[in-house]
C-alpha cells in the first residue's frame, strides 16, 4: 500500500468514527436481540481464548438488566439503523455481592458491557464510546473512570493503557474462570 493509499484509508476510518451516533438505549426502538447478538459476536474471540465473559453468552434478559442497571448507550453510523456498538455507564456500583470495592467509591464511575461490532472494530468507534462515557462521568463530577477485563486479555489491557488507564487492583468475579484487572483513568487535574 502506498503512502497516499494509507492516508486515504486513515481518513476513511476517521470519517466512520466521526459519523457514529451515540444515543441512550431506548427499549421501544432498540432491539435487545440485536444488542445481545452484537455482544456475542464481539466477545466470541475472547470466549475462544477461554475467557467466560458474561457478554459472550448472556441472554436478552441479562442484556436488558445490564443496560438498565446503569445508563446503556447504543452506537450506530449516522443515518443507519444497524447497531454497531454499545456501552453501559454506571454512576454507582451495582448491587452485587462480588462488586469490586473500587467501583463503590463515590468519585469513581465505571463502564461495562462495552462492545463494537466485529466488522467495525479498529475504526475508532470504541474510542468514541469510551470518550463519550468519560465525558458523562466528568460532567457528573467523577474524578476517575474505571473498567475491568480479564488479566490474560493483554490486548485489551494495552488498549486501555494507551488511553491512560492504569492498574488499580485485581478482582475475582464469582462466575469468571479468570482473574480480572480493575483499570482506572483520572478525569481531572
Amino acid at each position: 500500500m502506498t503512502e497516499a493509499e494509507t492516508a486515504d484509508e486513515t481518513k476513511a476510518t476517521e470519517a466512520k468514527a466521526l459519523n457514529t451516533r451515540i444515543a441512550l438505549y431506548d427499549p421501544t426502538t432498540d432491539s435487545l436481540e440485536e444488542i445481545t447478538d452484537l455482544l456475542h459476536q464481539a466477545y466470541a474471540s475472547l470466549a475462544a481464548r477461554g475467557f467466560n465473559y458474561v457478554a459472550a453468552t448472556q441472554t436478552t434478559e441479562v442484556t436488558k438488566s445490564r443496560l438498565t442497571a446503569g445508563k446503556g448507550y447504543i452506537a450506530r453510523l449516522t443515518g443507519e439503523a444497524k447497531i454497531i456498538g454499545t456501552v453501559t455507564y454506571y454512576t454507582t456500583a451495582r448491587v452485587a455481592p462480588d462488586e469490586p470495592e473500587y467501583y463503590k467509591k463515590s468519585a469513581v464511575g465505571h463502564f461495562g458491557q462495552f462492545a463494537v461490532h466485529h466488522g467495525m472494530q479498529k475504526l475508532g468507534i470504541g474510542s468514541r464510546l469510551v470518550e463519550f462515557v468519560e465525558s458523562l462521568a466528568r460532567a457528573e463530577g467523577k474524578e476517575e473512570m474505571a473498567c475491568d477485563t480479564a488479566e490474560g486479555a493483554t490486548d485489551l489491557i494495552e488498549y486501555y493503557t494507551r488511553r491512560g488507564y492504569r492498574l488499580i487492583e485485581y478482582h475475582q468475579w464469582d462466575k469468571a474462570c479468570y482473574r480480572s484487572v480493575i483499570l482506572s483513568r483520572r478525569l481531572v487535574g
